[in-house]
């Protein structure tokens, strides 16, 4: 498992980050609805805890399975990354005040 390298121009690049940001959206926005905000706001030792609680579940399962040259039998190693960054997104609207109750 290794990422590929590619050389691009900027807007190349912008176009790259936009389609992700958008993934990354729909899926967190898609997530929401199905969860709701209760499995973070009610979160043992509060939501910030509990997202660092799965941010490191995630991180642990990325390094193992790089570290280890495994296939997942399960979720692909994107959908790792993609729940890491959304956990992020997430982090970043608590701190801000603005998840929901």
């Amino acid at each position: 498992m290794t990422g590929k390298v590619k050389t691009m121009t900027l807007e190349e690049f912008e176009n790259n980050v936009v389609v992700i940001a958008n993934e990354l959206s729909d899926l967190l926005v898609s997530k929401q609805v199905d969860y709701g905000p209760g499995n973070i706001n009610n979160a043992f030792g509060g939501p910030m805890n509990g997202l660092l609680v799965r941010m490191g579940d995630k991180f642990e399962r990325i390094k193992h399975l790089y570290s280890t040259n495994q296939t997942p039998n399960h979720e692909a190693i994107e959908d790792s990354f993609m729940d890491l960054a959304n956990y992020a997104i997430i982090a970043m609207m608590v701190e801000r005040g603005v998840w929901p109750k």
